[in-house]
């Protein structure tokens, strides 16, 4: 069903926030640790023992905390001693990651699911990458952002299962099915998902990257560019030849001043860490 033209996109998207918010409890851990961490006067040991009520969540935070990209000189055991070195910031993201996200792609079957997985870890470990190469990325803001940019498809596949499949099926990642949604839905993936992440409160500039990671232009926003590069070579990692390839080629070597043994040795660096991240996220990518 064709929407009218006339409506707000982003009122569109709020409406679609709300039915999934109706439709699809997000759990309650994560929502209580959403609230904590949004609330100023919130104590740590509040923090900490709202994440211990949830093992899976709380397994999860130690091994981000222990990992390499945090490279911590003696291994954290405690959720305390976790939430206090990451801070309320980094905990709200790691919580939106892995407790709603992983809720999203539960209730997602098929390809819309294997999809989403390959293109998130993707331009999660792309982006993070690009943290060392600007002074203002973060790896665990980028990872987070790169993670998140494609949520907006998620949203669709719960709210609108059956006529979102049929479109999804009907076009290819990208400018195509950016239009297709336009079109069907008055509004795409990348604004829902950005309108997602603000109902969740996380910081503006991820919105921001999120809402226009299919967009050429990103006004020079490092984050922002790291997320738009993330995207382009999640569609043509494997595709040197596309126009795709060629645009993130241009802004790596431009914006984030790579050479070319450099984009080389990224690519490299992102297929081991894209498949560790998906033995960590429990999920087996095809091909």
């Amino acid at each position: 069903m064709l929407v009218d033209n006339c409506l707000d996109p982003g009122d569109l998207a709020d409406a679609f926030v709300q039915r999934l918010d109706r439709l699809h409890s997000a759990p309650k851990v994560a929502q209580q640790v959403l609230q904590l961490t949004r609330d100023p006067e919130s104590r740590i040991d509040d923090i900490v023992n709202c994440i211990e009520h949830d093992p899976g969540l709380a397994a999860k935070i130690l091994q981000v905390v222990n990992s390499a990209k945090y490279g911590v000189s003696r291994r954290i055991t405690s959720i305390k001693h976790a939430v206090s070195y990451l801070g309320k910031d980094a905990i709200r993201m790691l919580t939106v990651s892995f407790s709603m996200v992983e809720s999203l792609t539960k209730r997602s079957k098929g390809r819309i699911f294997a999809d989403y997985w390959q293109r998130a870890l993707t331009i999660a470990s792309i982006s993070s990458h690009l943290a060392d190469h600007h002074k203002c990325l973060k790896k665990d803001e980028t990872y987070t952002a790169g993670l998140l940019a494609d949520v907006g498809i998620l949203v669709f596949s719960q709210v609108e299962r059956e006529q979102y499949s049929l479109i999804y099926e009907s076009y290819p990642h990208g400018e195509a099915l950016v239009k297709g949604e336009r079109q069907f839905f008055g509004f795409d993936h990348a604004l829902l998902g950005a309108r997602l992440m603000d109902f969740w409160e996380l910081p503006h500039e991820m919105v921001v990257a999120i809402e226009h990671h299919h967009d050429t232009g990103q006004h020079g926003c490092p984050l922002g560019m790291a997320v738009r590069t993330g995207s382009l070579l999640a569609g043509s990692l494997w595709n040197r030849n596309s126009e795709e390839f060629a645009e993130a080629e241009d802004l790596l070597i431009s914006f984030f001043d790579f050479e070319e043994q450099q984009i080389e040795q990224m690519i490299e660096e992102c297929r081991a860490d894209i498949a560790e991240s998906a033995e960590f996220f429990g999920v087996n990518l095809e091909g």
